[in-house]
């Protein structure tokens, strides 16, 4: 084939950055190109070096160092199907007599826990009036007050203690639930209150029966609100309907087996009774019940109990770690000469870093890191296994290194755990102090040794505990805590409890707390007001910590 023949005017034009001799072509058809026009001076840019590849970064990885075995504290926990110890009574009835010589209040706190749920029951009436109840007795020490929150159902039928269902997340699924009246989330909560309002009313005219065999007994109940403030209207009238069903499903007669159908019964009367509507023959009235903030109620607890020098050291702090949330607040204590305390909240915070939180972030966090491959599917699976543990009463590990027994974590930055702590858990502690310094203008001659109650399950691993020494360290801030526990109360009828196990019982301590006259706990703290604190100086120096608002 022959070369193809060009004219003169399509023969390509070669430039070249100087003069230089043209190349020549072989074959007979080759065409000697015209010369560039002389007037014409191009330029070709210095060839680039080729790119040099960036080294490769270092990342974290995880490696295998010997055979892969679970962790003692997630394998599995035979006292979980021991089942219950049996009580003389099963709480459905509300008294022991039907010809009493005495009559007395009996008031439920209920901390409904993320992981546990505990009871405390109160005779408002009695010098030594309060009662921890053991809702597990067959367990030893503190455990033996903790419920795992968890409810079981075989077909349309509830327990506490077995089913071909198991139902963990309660509380976390009510609150998070989308629909304006929760029907499933509520129904399912409905049941393990009864459940638990039960246990703890037949314990106690179990255990109690010589004191109160005579009495004529009115119950009431005040259930622990997981909200900020009472600004979140929906949310605490959705608790204090739970509240009222699941009371009145406890005493409900004809629900001896409690079912899907009663507590959609009581679910259905509740949206009736939170208008203003009556019910129809039920032991406890809407009025007998409400739904009142937790760390409010941990705080009026302890106000009413512990012996402190109010007067010199007014302002303190408050960080409760739970399963699901931690609760920080700042706030100043004001106790007249006559009459109950006033407790004013300078800041308040409740974020879910709460321990399973911290858990669920580092299984997250590991089944990142795991190899690909056979060899590491049994940490594949048991990483799977353990992701979503909220009713465990068991404690977590201290360090996402003690996760996976068998495998060595190769850092490179920040772990999970610093990660948390330093963006979630200690931001949220630090949130809390900077809302008192520049939301409500607190001077820092009143943030200086300011006690800091540190409570709560998870307080006890180093990772939570650590944070009284974080705030001391941090350098230009101006404040300073010194770490406590809150104190035993003297009103309980048990003795010998220590103030590492109480404050477990904190909360449900607080909430069992009558108010003044006819008003009930929440009542109380609804109407503490948190004003903008404005400078001010008493020309008593005993009283410069006291601002106007507060008088």
């Amino acid at each position: 084939m022959k070369p193809a023949v060009h004219s003169r005017h399509e023969v390509p034009q070669v430039r070249r950055a100087s003069p230089a001799p043209i190349d020549r072509m072989q074959g007979k058809d080759a065409i000697r190109p015209a010369a560039p026009p002389p007037a014409v001076r191009t330029t070709v840019a210095a060839a680039r070096p080729a790119p040099v590849a960036e080294p490769v970064r270092p990342v974290t990885r995880l490696a295998r160092t010997t055979t892969f075995r679970p962790h003692p504290l997630f394998q599995d926990d035979p006292a979980d199907d021991a089942g219950l110890p049996a009580l003389a009574h099963c709480g459905i009835e509300s008294q022991l007599t039907v010809d009493p010589d005495n009559a007395t209040d009996l008031i439920i706190g209920l901390d409904f826990g993320t992981s546990a749920t505990k009871v405390v029951i109160r005779d408002p009436f009695a010098a030594i009036g309060v009662f921890p109840v053991q809702l597990n007795g067959g367990r030893p020490g503190i455990d033996g007050y903790l419920l795992p929150s968890r409810i079981f159902r075989t077909g349309d039928f509830y327990s506490l203690t077995q089913g071909t269902h198991r139902i963990t997340d309660l509380k976390l699924g009510l609150l998070a639930c989308k629909a304006k009246s929760p029907v499933t989330e509520f129904n399912d909560c409905c049941a393990f209150l009864a459940l638990v309002i039960r246990r703890a009313r037949g314990w106690m005219l179990s255990e109690h029966r010589d004191i109160y065999s005579k009495h004529s007994l009115s119950w009431r109940l005040n259930l622990g609100l997981a909200a900020r403030s009472y600004q979140d209207s929906e949310t605490v009238t959705l608790f204090r309907r739970l509240a009222w069903a699941a009371a009145n499903l406890a005493a409900d007669p004809e629900a001896e087996s409690i079912s899907v159908q009663r507590a959609d019964h009581y679910r259905l009367a509740s949206l009736s009774v939170s208008t203003g509507r009556s019910a129809d023959a039920v032991e406890f009235a809407w009025s007998d019940v409400d739904a009142v903030p937790e760390v409010s109620a941990q705080l009026q607890g302890f106000m009413s109990s512990a012996r402190w020098d109010w007067r010199s050291r007014p302002v303190m702090m408050l960080v409760d770690v739970g399963a699901g949330t931690v609760d920080s607040a700042l706030f100043h204590v004001y106790v007249p000469e006559n009459g109950r305390g006033v407790l004013t909240f300078y800041a308040s915070r409740v974020d879910s870093n709460g321990a399973m939180n911290l858990h669920r972030a580092r299984v997250d966090w590991l089944r990142a890191l795991v190899p690909a491959g056979a060899d590491h599917a049994a940490a594949v699976e048991h990483l799977a296994s353990i992701a979503k543990p909220t009713d465990r009463l068991r404690p977590i590990p201290e360090s996402v290194n003690d996760y996976l027994p068998g495998y060595e974590i190769e850092l490179v930055g920040k772990s999970v755990d610093e990660q948390f702590g330093a963006d979630r858990y200690r931001t949220q502690v630090a949130g809390s102090i900077n809302d008192a310094k520049v939301g409500k203008g607190i001077p820092a001659s009143q943030l200086t040794r300011v006690p800091l109650l540190l409570c709560g399950g998870g307080s006890r691993m180093k990772f939570y505990g650590g944070i009284g020494e974080a705030i001391n360290n941090t350098s230009g801030w101006h404040v300073s805590v010194e770490v406590m526990r809150l104190p035993v109360p003297q009103d309980l009828v048990d003795t010998g409890w220590h103030a590492d196990d109480f404050d477990r019982l904190s909360v449900a301590y607080g909430l069992s707390l009558a108010g003044n006259g006819e008003t009930t706990l929440g009542k109380i703290v609804r109407d503490i007001d948190v004003p903008d604190v404005q400078s001010y100086r008493s020309p008593r120096r005993e009283d410069n910590f006291i601002s106007k608002d507060q008088m």
